[in-house]
């Protein structure tokens, strides 16, 4: 079921698609922060449920806690620590005004923005908010803006936000025209031409959630379950965009590094 990042189609999916086949299925999987907690509240424990890439599950609200859940649910984390991203990023460029690319309806990410901030003041760095709602072209605003100078920043973040990455192709075009440094938290942001970041793999996001569901099958109740992560998350750079912004990376990241053409 596909909402197409429509609130109202995916509260009639969930209305009317799921709720009547709640007692037919054996389990709801559900990918992304939005998507979890609409359906969460919709199938109240009554089948087991896994969340995928869902950044900030405790935050949220999905789940008590990361190592039990209070409920008939658990799932998979895509979040990478912000102060490890952050910091990559800093043995790579310097900057001091950060912009946050965010969509302001999605809980995660204004969850994220809050890390972001507390993250980073300690290190005197200023985030400067690009609020990018799906409505009036507010993302690609917020990018022209970027290009022509209008919004002046060091360097933008991406976050895991379903409707940026669902325009990563888009976001990195730009960006690069812009010739304005990214750090991004999932790697199809690098693969479109971001400059960099500290990703989860999602193929073993995948795994973990296909584990959880084998051990459920064994016997295990999901809510004794942790919420699952990529414990070694890749740092990824885009070695085109890095050359095209005249960015040099240092030996010691590069070894360590997966470089994307």
């Amino acid at each position: 079921m596909n909402a197409g990042q429509d609130r109202g189609e995916l509260g009639r999916l969930l209305r009317e698609d799921l709720k009547p086949r709640l007692d037919g299925v054996d389990y709801v999987y559900v990918y992304g922060t939005t998507v979890t907690l609409a359906a969460k509240s919709i199938v109240q424990d009554k089948t087991p449920m896994i969340f995928t890439i869902v950044a900030d599950p405790v935050g949220a609200g999905v789940v008590r806690s990361m190592e039990s859940s209070g409920g008939n649910i658990t799932g998979v984390t895509n979040e990478v620590p912000l102060a490890l991203q952050i910091k990559t990023a800093l043995t790579v460029f310097p900057f001091k005004r950060l912009g946050f690319l965010f969509n302001p309806r999605e809980k995660n990410s204004m969850l994220i923005r809050e890390r972001l901030v507390e993250v980073v003041r300690p290190l005197g760095i200023e985030v400067v908010d690009l609020r990018s709602a799906p409505a009036l072209d507010m993302l690609q605003e917020n990018l022209q803006k970027l290009r022509d100078k209008t919004i002046a920043v060091d360097a933008v973040y991406l976050p895991a936000d379903s409707f940026l990455v669902s325009n990563a192709k888009q976001i990195g075009a730009e960006l690069k025209a812009a010739r304005v440094k990214s750090i991004a938290a999932v790697e199809s942001y690098i693969d479109h031409g971001a400059l960099m970041g500290v990703v989860p793999d999602y193929q073993q996001l995948g795994k973990a959630a296909a584990m959880i569901v084998h051990r459920h099958q064994g016997g295990q109740r999901l809510e004794d379950m942790p919420v699952q992560a990529d414990r070694d998350p890749d740092l990824k750079i885009n070695g085109a965009t890095a050359r095209l912004l005249g960015i040099t990376i240092p030996e010691s990241v590069r070894k360590r590094a997966i470089v994307v053409e």
